[in-house]
């Protein structure tokens, strides 16, 4: 590349007292949550790299971490085997969550939340340790069914479809497993990984499927027709954490080897590595747009075993 896509533009050093394990953007807003070991939800402003506010409950370790798409909720897992619902309207530091569900364990490691369709309740998605995903009553905060991958292993990666269509999972056996929300039905399974799988996410338009795994490789598949389309390779460590480009032009991963790369999905190549953290780097985040804000050049963030919060501005991106 002959021009730099994206710029570090400031580190927050100790933004938390452990490791952070996961970051995730309000919609439409220079605004970022980031959660992990030291069992607080930390809120920011990626203008200004103040912390905004703090939530927290329970003394557990965060496994999870999601905003919902109108920016209102936030949703966290944790290993207390508990789902948490925070209003992000209300003002100030928050001791208590809007809704608490105790899922029991081990039926809450990643959580997302289920974009709503119709007039149905609004749902949540998480992940067991039996190879299942249930789907909860964000509402009522009971269970409404269970997904079945038929294989009994740890689910460790967790994504819902922008349009809510579609809820991807992965973890130990290295495969991925897709299901149609409204049958409930297994639509697809990619088996391209050798090794656990840590993440997985979606474009913006739901198309496709972003997976990380422990075998070092990006992978990229058609979610809509069940086909892979791109594996990537260049990370020198376990990737645990990958997200795509708004635009699905470039996909943002993060790993053990203490890199961020920018991958040019096209090109399936990488075409810019970020070296700010110092150790393994556990999360990254492309900026989101909302209904009311489209954000054409999003900023990216990442975060990891060294208690840091990067972000990154746009150049040509």
């Amino acid at each position: 590349m002959s021009s730099a896509l994206y710029t570090a533009s400031a580190t927050i050093d100790n933004a938390h007292v452990d490791d952070i394990w996961h970051t995730c953007w309000v919609p439409g807003k220079h605004q970022l949550a980031s959660a992990g070991a030291d069992e607080v939800v930390k809120l920011w402003n990626a203008q200004s790299g103040e912390c905004t506010n703090t939530l927290k409950d329970g003394d557990f370790a965060i496994t999870s971490l999601d905003i919902n798409a109108q920016g209102t909720q936030l949703l966290t897992s944790s290993m207390d085997h508990k789902l948490r619902i925070w209003d992000l309207a209300s003002s100030g530091d928050q001791s208590s969550p809007a809704l608490t569900i105790d899922a029991q364990p081990i039926n809450a490691w990643k959580a997302r939340f289920v974009p709503q369709r119709g007039d149905g309740d609004p749902l949540l998605a998480s992940t067991t340790d039996r190879g299942t995903v249930k789907l909860w009553s964000a509402k009522r905060g009971k269970e409404v069914r269970e997904l079945n991958t038929s294989r009994p292993k740890f689910l460790y990666a967790l994504a819902v479809s922008p349009d809510g269509t579609k809820i991807a999972c992965a973890g130990v056996d290295s495969h991925v497993y897709v299901f149609d929300v409204e049958s409930g039905a297994l639509s697809c399974t990619f088996a391209g990984h050798s090794d656990v799988v840590r993440s997985v996410s979606f474009s913006a338009d739901s198309a496709l499927l972003v997976s990380a795994s422990d075998d070092k490789q990006v992978q990229v598949h058609d979610a809509r027709f069940g086909n892979p389309a791109a594996t990537l390779m260049g990370h020198f460590g376990w990737v645990v954490s990958a997200d795509m480009h708004a635009n699905g032009t470039y996909i943002a991963s993060a790993s053990f080897d203490a890199k961020v790369k920018i991958w040019d999905v096209a090109q399936r190549a990488c075409v810019e590595t970020h070296n700010q953290h110092t150790q393994a780097v556990w999360s990254v985040a492309w900026q989101r747009s909302s209904e009311e804000v489209d954000v054409p050049r999003p900023m990216l963030a990442s975060a990891g075993e060294d208690r840091s919060l990067s972000l990154y501005d746009p150049l040509l991106a």
